[in-house]
């Protein structure tokens, strides 16, 4: 139900709104959310709308995810039916073509998390090794900053760019704490 709703919102052009950028396609799952219950009612303790926010946060990133795949699904079914595709996308001739136009990576977010845990993993088993403690020993440092940034060179902004904007803010603000980091050890070398 939820992703055929991108077919009915358009964007700006008249496409399909597979992003759920629109005006019309946020107040329609906001409306959903608050349908589900997931809305405070006046007379809510902190706490009460304190839990909800959370509740309608964790149900938001959860249809998100689905979303990823569904999407990606459909985008891709669109090779195999191009009467389809160009009646819904008039001249977007594949699927490359729509992931490029609406700047949606052609893996889910699913498959992305999964590939940057597994370069992670990599990394981590490579600078510390099996029964080490997180603590670093002075010989590693250039092995564990190597591993960690071939790790986080897996998030390319291809990778990036069909985050939503809350995650996106997030990935910001966890940059800017880890440039810090980096800043700070490199001040240190000095």
């Amino acid at each position: 139900m939820v992703f055929e709703t991108t077919l009915l919102f358009t964007n700006s052009e008249g496409l399909p709104d597979l992003r759920r950028d629109s005006h019309d396609a946020k107040r329609w799952m906001s409306d959903l959310l608050d349908a589900a219950g997931l809305k405070p009612t006046p007379g809510d303790s902190t706490e009460r709308r304190e839990e909800l926010k959370k509740e309608r946060e964790t149900t938001r990133q959860g249809i998100r995810a689905a979303m990823s795949q569904v999407r990606v699904d459909y985008v891709r079914s669109l090779d195999n039916d191009p009467a389809e595709r160009q009646k819904r996308f008039p001249g977007l001739a594949s699927s490359d073509e729509i992931f490029a136009y609406y700047r949606i990576v052609p893996q889910a977010q699913k498959e992305i998390v999964s590939a940057n845990r597994r370069a992670l993993q990599v990394a981590s088993r490579i600078a510390f090794g099996e029964g080490d403690d997180l603590a670093v020993p002075p010989v590693r440092s250039p092995q564990v900053v190597r591993s960690f940034r071939q790790a986080l060179a897996t998030l390319t902004p291809q990778a990036v760019a069909s985050l939503d904007s809350e995650t996106r803010d997030q990935l910001r603000r966890e940059l800017a704490e880890t440039r810090a980091v980096l800043l700070a050890l490199d001040e240190s070398l000095s």
